[in-house]
This record gives C-alpha cells, sequence and structure tokens, in this order.
C-alpha cells in the first residue's frame, strides 16, 4: 500500500536538508521525500493522499529510557502521584485497604515528601494504624525507596536483626529497629510479594503502549526483566505489539537470555535486545545519588554506592564478553565519574566498537564531559526530570553545584551523543513535557522565572533530534531509523502546527497522528507524573 503526504512542513533531521514538504510510504518504508510537485508526480493509482498544511511532521519520536511494563501496572494500583500530603496519601491508602481482600498486598506509587505540607519523609507509623493486617509498600516516586508497614517487615522478615544488603540502606531508628524506609535494596521486601502473572505484564504492557502511541512515541528503549521481554515477544507474535521495542536486560538475566537465544542484536523489527542495564546509585530525592561531597543539611552523607569496584568491573566484562554494550544508572557526579571508569579500564581489556550509554547523568564535572566525547559514551538524560528537580536539587546540592547539573547545551556542544527518555513510571513518557523543558527549563507554574541555569536550553530542533538520531544510533538501528529519508522505516511523529515559531507553538500544540511502519496508531493518552 502506498501513502503520500503533501503540502506540508517535515522535519527530516537530515543535516544538509533539516525540511521538506513531501513524503510517500509503502510496504512500511518511506521511499521518496521533496517537494509536493514532486511527491504528487510519483503517484500511482492505489496511492492513499493527505494533504497537511499547517502540521509538522517529524521523524517518529522514541523514549530512549523507559520501564513500560512497571508503567501499565502502576496504573491498576494506588495512585499517589501529585499529592500534596501525607495526609492525602494515608486516605488514598485506606481506600484501598477497604477495598482489598483480607491479607493481601497494598502496593502503590507516587509519593515525594518534597512536595507535601508535612515536609518530612514517612514512617511505618504512618501505615499501622490504617492497615494492621495487610501488607503496605508504597514506593517513591523516583522508584529507588519504598515504604512500608509493620505488617511488610513482619512478613519479609526484615527485624532489627536484619543485615543490610550492600549497596542499600534499611533506615533504623535509636534502638536498631527498621522505620519503614527502605532505600535502593528494595529487594528485601519486594522479594516477598506474589510475583506478576505473565498474563497481567502481558496486560500492563499493552495499556502501556496505548497510551504512549497516543502521545507521539513510536519506539521506546525499555529497561526491564526477561520475564518482561518474554512477555514482548509473546504480544508480538500475537500481532498486538505496535511500538518499536529496543530491550536493555539486567545483568542476572544474561545467562537464561543467551541460553533462549536473546543475544545482543537479535529479534525483529518491533522487538530486539542490545545492553546490559546496570545500576551505579540512586536519586536525588532519597539522597541515595552517590556525590563527590555531602548533600546540603545531611553531613556526611553522599549517597549510595550500588555496586562495589569490582561488581562494576565484573558486570562490564560479563557485558563486553558476550558482545553487548552497557547502560549505567548513574545520577550523581561520583556514580557518573566511576561509570567511566568503568567503561575506560574494560576497553583496554576487550577492545572494539561499543555503544555504551550512562543514564540520567544529573551532574557532572566538565573533567567527566571531556571523556564522555573521547570515548564516544551516550549521555542518556531525561529532560523532564527538571521542572520537578530544580528545587530539589537547590536543597540538597546548593547552588553553586547546580550549575553543573542538566547541563543539556553544554553536553550538546561538547559533541557528546545524547538521547531523551522519561523514566516512566517515574515521569510521565508525554514528549512535549520533556520539550518543553528542554527548551524553557522551568516547572509547571513557570518557575524559575526565565529557566532555571537558561543558559542549558535548548532549541525545539535540537529537542526533537533528543528524540531521534541518538536513540536510533544507541539502539543499532541508525540504518533504519532517526530522520526521514527513503530507505528509513515509515515511522512518524505528526502535531498539528507547523512550528513556524517553536517558543510560542510548543506551548499549544500537540500530536494529532501517529505513524509506525506506515500505519496509523491509536491511543489513549496517560496522566503525568510528580518526582524529585
Amino acid at each position: 500500500m502506498k501513502r503520500a503526504i503533501v503540502s506540508t512542513r517535515i522535519y527530516t533531521g537530515v543535516t544538509d536538508a533539516p525540511f521538506a514538504e513531501a513524503l510517500l510510504m509503502e510496504d512500511g518504508l518511506i521511499t521518496a521525500v521533496g517537494t509536493t510537485k514532486e511527491i504528487m508526480s510519483r503517484l500511482t493509482p492505489d496511492t492513499t493522499v493527505s494533504s497537511l498544511s499547517g502540521h509538522l511532521v517529524v521523524p517518529g519520536l522514541v523514549d530512549a529510557h523507559s520501564h513500560l511494563a512497571s508503567y501499565g501496572l502502576t496504573l491498576t494500583r494506588v495512585n499517589l502521584v501529585g499529592l500534596p500530603s501525607l495526609a492525602a496519601c494515608r486516605k488514598a491508602i485506606s481506600e484501598a485497604v477497604a477495598q482489598a481482600e483480607p491479607g493481601t498486598w497494598i502496593i502503590g506509587r507516587g509519593w515525594n515528601h518534597h512536595f507535601w505540607e508535612e515536609h518530612r519523609e514517612p514512617t511505618r507509623a504512618d501505615l499501622d494504624d490504617i492497615s494492621p493486617n495487610h501488607p503496605v509498600v508504597m514506593t517513591r516516586a523516583c522508584g529507588h525507596l519504598i515504604w512500608v508497614n509493620e505488617k511488610a517487615l513482619e512478613m519479609a522478615g526484615v527485624t532489627k536483626e536484619t543485615v543490610t544488603p550492600e549497596g542499600g540502606q534499611i533506615d533504623r531508628d535509636a534502638h536498631g529497629v527498621p522505620t519503614g524506609i527502605v532505600r535502593e535494596c528494595l529487594e528485601v521486601i519486594r522479594d516477598h510479594i506474589p510475583s506478576v502473572t505473565h498474563e497481567e505484564r502481558k496486560a500492563a504492557i499493552l495499556e502501556a503502549q496505548e497510551r504512549t502511541l497516543a502521545f507521539g512515541l513510536t519506539g521506546t528503549h525499555v529497561c526491564e526483566e526477561l520475564d518482561d521481554y518474554l512477555a514482548y515477544a509473546e504480544l508480538e507474535k500475537e500481532g498486538k505489539l505496535k511500538l518499536r521495542v529496543c530491550h536493555l536486560l539486567p545483568p542476572e538475566d544474561l545467562e537464561k537470555a543467551d541460553g533462549l537465544g536473546i543475544t545482543a542484536g537479535s529479534g525483529s523489527e518491533h522487538l530486539w535486545h542490545t545492553h546490559v542495564k546496570l545500576f551505579m546509585d540512586g536519586s536525588l530525592g532519597a539522597e541515595t545519588a552517590w556525590m563527590f561531597e555531602a548533600y546540603e543539611g545531611s553531613p556526611g552523607c553522599c549517597g549510595l554506592a550500588c555496586l562495589t569496584n569490582e561488581e562494576l568491573l565484573a558486570q562490564i566484562e560479563m557485558a563486553y564478553k558476550t558482545g553487548r554494550s552497557v547502560a549505567i544508572h548513574a545520577i550523581g557526579d561520583r556514580a557518573v565519574s566511576t561509570a567511566l571508569d568503568g567503561f575506560a579500564a574494560m576497553r583496554e581489556q576487550y577492545p572494539g566498537a561499543r555503544r555504551d550509554r550512562i543514564e540520567h547523568v544529573q551532574r557532572v564535572t566538565d573533567e567527566d564531559l571531556n571523556r564522555f566525547k573521547e570515548m564516544d559514551v551516550t549521555a542518556s538524560v531525561q529532560p523532564g526530570f527538571l521542572p520537578t528537580d530544580w528545587k530539589t536539587a537547590e536543597a540538597k546540592w546548593g547552588l553553586p553545584r547546580c550549575r553543573h547539573a542538566y547541563t543539556w547545551k553544554r553536553i550538546q556542544e561538547a559533541g557528546i551523543r545524547m538521547q531523551f527518555g522519561s523514566d516512566v513510571p517515574v515521569e510521565s513518557n508525554d514528549p512535549m513535557i520533556g520539550i518543553r523543558a528542554a527548551m524553557f527549563r522551568t516547572d509547571a507554574e513557570d518557575k524559575p522565572t526565565g529557566g532555571w541555569f537558561p543558559e542549558e536550553a535548548l532549541t525545539f530542533w535540537e529537542a526533537i533530534d533528543g528524540y531521534t538520531k541518538t536513540a536510533a544510533w544507541t539502539a543499532g538501528v541508525e540504518d533504519k531509523a532517526g530522520i526521514i529519508a527513503p530507505g528509513k522505516w515509515a515511522d512518524l511523529t505528526i502535531f498539528d502546527d507547523a512550528f513556524d515559531e517553536p517558543e510560542k507553538a510548543v506551548l499549544r500544540a500537540s500530536v494529532v497522528k501517529t505513524i509506525v511502519g506506515g500505519k496509523e496508531m491509536i491511543g489513549k493518552s496517560g496522566p503525568r507524573t510528580n518526582r524529585a
């Protein structure tokens, strides 16, 4: 089937010819790009023609860091996103408890004490009175900290005598008794929660997929487990996987994945595997991002290293030996630096082409920016973090250190590969949120005035590149995606504005069509989130 889009504005992403006004698609690929006259001359009787005057067509946007299955699961659980107080969270949890079967786990996500009226972290005592018989686990918005009640601690066997796993922290009171807050080593509780079934996982992915497509995203890089990959694979076999999914696996799943033939680059045009995903540290809001200097107001607290140096090197080596590249979660400056050290050390032993990436890069030193460029390591960043992070960053890192935080313009000008993601369900995967954050560097109330370190702002077109070009390269599909050109996948995102004045248009424009492989996708938009 042939399809043409004419009389519109097309941002191709091609350096020498960034704009066009028409294109032709056939059998899932773009076959021609040019003027309306040129494309019209190539039409045949079976070509469907769409005239999109006043619209903008861009290469299909890709969320380069997501947890899609987890996002889908959160849609069925207690939602604490955006609640303004501990009291409001308690009310939502109480309502869930009242509707639950006796003794079942109450699971939720999204609370953020930095935005609460009470301005404090919660404890198990804030849950015990409203849920004495149900184990409760509420994940903080960042995903690196959980808040649990006494019943959950009891069912997980976490007591005063429990040894804290390396790379994590179980908060305790003056008597050594767990307070109900667990940082990073979340498995001490989560390993005791009944597992999600295969069918529940598939249903969650489908729900998340529909919302993702509605936002104009044609693909995503998911950082998830092997069980999730198998769910995606089954959905693809059933003809239900519409997104293009590049899958990153944790190191503990590699041996089993290799046994199933899921190796680097293996898969199809809708699902393939590339990287191993590691965790070097935690998050800013939980004070577990690993820093060179202590957090403001928390003497001696520099965050947490989730891996020892020996573990980091061993896990990178495991990936390199199996032909995989590596993605490392690193938010704090010391975590970023250590991740780069790991890459450098292992590349000496295992030379070869790599498409390594560091996820988040929320604070980085100038010296380490130089190393990103020298080693060709991708900065995989999330612009949507800034609107909810900037106040927290100032409070926990201090203004001088923030000058080297979320430095997207500096990253770009240094010639470092940079890609944009959302980390959904940590933040919304609506790319318009990320684009606006990259351009204006303000929150939902347009604060701070003029933008937070506005010299680090990007243009609209640079933001579009952040969702397209590098994401194709790190996923190993730059020959098929990332720009609009003949031979590329016919993956397109279409806006209801031509963006002649991007700074104005981005405030009102919305996605009207999402096209994957030449086919229009229909979805439903999801809720926005709030974290720091």
